[in-house]
């Protein structure tokens, strides 16, 4: 019945033999029983010949790796052997039907291994079994048709070409898993450490723990960076999965779990779950998709069984009240002189490159070290051209603007600074506390760290200030040319938006901000405070509460921010002392004066405007503040050009009747007196 040898298709390696010799013995033990049903077919008796002796596979074979990983006894063993012999060798159906003494049944079936394979056992047939359990075979018809015993069984795919030395992720989990590979770049010195940390957890896990990590902290690709050095230095590949695609179905995801267990044995692989998607919705928008609790429940219900290296990849720690329990990993920040070593390292012998110019860079840009490696990418790529553009330090220190501003720019709105000292129109006393401000961002380190004032303070380090006066007096204007002295982004941040009616997400929205300008000091503007601010009430119900703890948490973040934060209000007298007293600075807008007005009006129309009779004393009359003042001074010219002609009185009066009407106000006879 049997012929010759068997030999597995595709070469002659240490799995392919093994494999072939444990075919061979399994269809023997085939050959075996059919051959004692022919001898005592005469008798109507069939009686079982003694099955042929299946080796243990050769060590570090891959049928011995998945015998030893999924603890397969010898029957299981040849039993998977069998299904996998139906795929790789033509003379098995024959040899099937023959043993089973039925032609209509040319297939394996667990009734013919219990019948022809040696110390066979009822409990591999079980669904907990690893046969089944791990999906290495498959059953044709679980649907109740067929009897458990005669139902023919499949090694599943996977399996089958793991056995034969093909190695590869199971393609149901492509699109949803995604390989992460280690940095070429060596890590940082803090983050080598919390590399070791993963690591050695995953290793020192008990037997009755599960080799799992909570890494928190930093930026998302930080954390991936560290968690794929921790499994190249395990011996692992690392793959991802986002918590919010996780299955919000029980039996999905319970095959999942199932899937990806049996993977992470067969390729190895650890698993980063990744708790924060990087794709939060705006500000003000109501939080889609799973809510955070769903979200928790569906990777604890996933991750909970797994016996596998897993990491919990999150911005925050998670609730104390999580049902997995993880070793808990913090992701420590670069230091300063960390940075400088990962700016060093990235520009290289880049010629023009100072330490005291990467100083500065390190001093206002805090920068993951993934970004630094981008923005120094950036500059050598600049330099190299020889399109100028400024030295190597100018080079880097724009290129740090463009990579810190990324994370910012759909939070806020940026505001690229453009106006200088000489196009504000304030009192001297409020421009002398705005340049005073801009030392105290500029000298930080100096005092701070220098001269050690930061062990002396007590509150935070920030440098935060009030911006007080009605709607177009400058508030806006003064903090972008605060901006362009230090030559940082101005991102202007509407409260208004991040304030939320659900509970925590205004937190939520307002740490967002702060840790993305942490990245480049940006000036941060929160326009609309009174939104967020007032009088704050005795608290008599959990909706008080919470509004005075988005206030403090406001507070605190802007104590601690290494930028400077500014916050405009047109009602100053509502700002409760308890609040005041925790800004540094409270600058004053005034309405503007008549000589202030005409000021204004003189610096607003630009020298290469042609006017005719255009009379600044005269204009300044309109008691408006200089936002409306540049409106009316823009609506006119673009009248005059629709004429064709200079710039005159008359289409300012008409620019500022249309100016009146969105103001919901009248132009009084005093104010236009002698325009025309």
């Amino acid at each position: 019945m049997g012929g010759g040898k068997v030999k597995v298709p595709g070469g002659g390696d240490l799995h392919h033999k093994a494999l072939s010799v444990a075919v061979e013995a399994v269809l023997a033990s085939l050959d075996a029983h059919a051959s004692g049903r022919a001898d005592d077919g005469a008798s109507g008796a069939t009686a079982r010949s003694e099955p042929a002796t299946c080796p243990e596979p050769e060590p570090g074979s891959a049928l011995d790796t998945l015998c030893s990983c999924f603890g397969l006894s010898p029957f299981e063993r040849d039993v998977l052997v069998l299904a996998a012999a139906a795929e790789l060798d033509s003379t098995t159906a024959s040899r099937c039907a023959a043993a089973c003494g039925d032609p209509a049944r040319p297939y394996p079936t667990f009734s013919l291994a219990l019948a022809c394979l040696d110390d066979a056992h009822w409990s591999a047939l079980a669904p907990v079994g690893p046969l089944r359990r791990w999906r290495l075979l498959e059953l044709d018809d679980r649907e109740g048709t067929v009897a458990l015993t005669a139902s023919r069984i499949r090694v599943d795919e996977r399996i089958l070409h793991f056995l034969v030395g093909v190695d590869y992720l199971d393609v149901r989990l492509h699109g949803l898993l995604n390989r992460i590979a280690p940095q070429a770049e060596a890590l940082p010195a803090a983050h080598e450490r919390t590399v070791r940390e993963v690591s050695e957890s995953w290793a020192a896990a008990e037997l009755d723990a599960l080799p799992h990590v909570e890494l928190v902290g930093a930026d998302r690709q930080t954390r991936w960076e560290i968690a794929a050095a921790a499994a190249r230095e395990s011996g692992l590949t690392l793959y991802t999965v986002s918590a919010e695609d996780l299955p919000t179905d029980p039996g999905e995801r319970d095959r999942l779990a199932r899937l990806w267990q049996r993977e992470a044995v067969l390729l190895p692989a650890a698993l980063l779950v990744e708790l924060n998607d990087g794709s939060s919705v705006s500000l003000g928008e109501a939080p889609s998709g799973l809510s955070a609790r769903d979200t928790s429940a569906a990777v604890d219900a996933l991750t909970g069984g797994l016996a596998v290296p897993v990491v919990l990849s999150a911005d925050d720690p998670r609730p104390a009240t999580a049902r997995a329990r993880a070793a808990r990993v913090t992701v420590p920040a670069l230091s300063a002189e960390e940075q400088l070593d990962v700016w060093t390292g990235a520009l290289g012998d880049l010629p023009e490159v100072t330490e005291l110019g990467l100083r500065g860079l390190v001093a206002q840009f805090s920068l993951p070290a993934h970004v630094i490696r981008s923005a120094a990418t950036s500059v050598r790529r600049t330099s190299g051209s020889g399109d100028g553009g400024g030295d190597a330090t100018q080079l880097a220190w724009r290129a740090g603007l463009v990579e810190a501003r990324m994370a910012l720019d759909e939070l806020g709105r940026r505001v690229e600074p453009r106006a200088g000292w000489d196009d504000l129109v304030v009192a001297e006393r409020q421009r002398a506390t705005l340049r005073e401000i801009v030392a105290h961002v500029r000298r930080r380190a100096t005092v701070h760290q220098e001269w050690g004032f930061e062990s002396v303070l007590r509150r935070g380090l920030g440098v935060t200030a009030l911006f007080a006066g009605g709607s177009g007096t400058g508030k806006t204007l003064a903090a972008e040319v605060m901006a362009g002295e230090l030559g940082v982004d101005l991102f202007v941040i509407d409260l208004s938006q991040v304030v939320s009616k659900y509970i925590g997400e205004t937190e939520k929205n307002l740490r967002r901000v702060f840790d993305a300008a942490e990245r480049g000091g940006a000036l941060l503007l929160f326009d609309e405070a009174d939104s967020l601010f007032g009088k704050r009430s005795e608290v008599k119900d959990s909706h008080d509460r919470y509004a005075n703890l988005e206030v403090s948490y406001l507070l605190m973040r802007m104590e601690a921010y290494r930028g400077l934060a500014v916050l405009t209000t047109n009602m100053k007298k509502a700002l409760d002392n308890a609040f005041m007293r925790r800004i540094r600075f409270v600058v004053d807008f005034p309405f503007p004066s008549v000589p202030e007005r005409a000021e204004i009006w003189r610096r607003v129309i630009p020298d290469r405007t042609p006017t005719q009779g255009l009379d600044p004393e005269r204009l300044a009359q309109l008691t408006v503040a200089g936002g409306s003042i540049r409106n009316i001074a823009l609506a006119g010219a673009f009248l005059a050009a629709e004429e064709g002609s200079p710039v005159r009185m008359q289409h300012m009066l008409a620019a500022a009747r249309t100016e009146y009407l969105k103001l919901e106000r009248s132009l009084t006879p005093s104010e236009v007196d002698g325009w025309v």
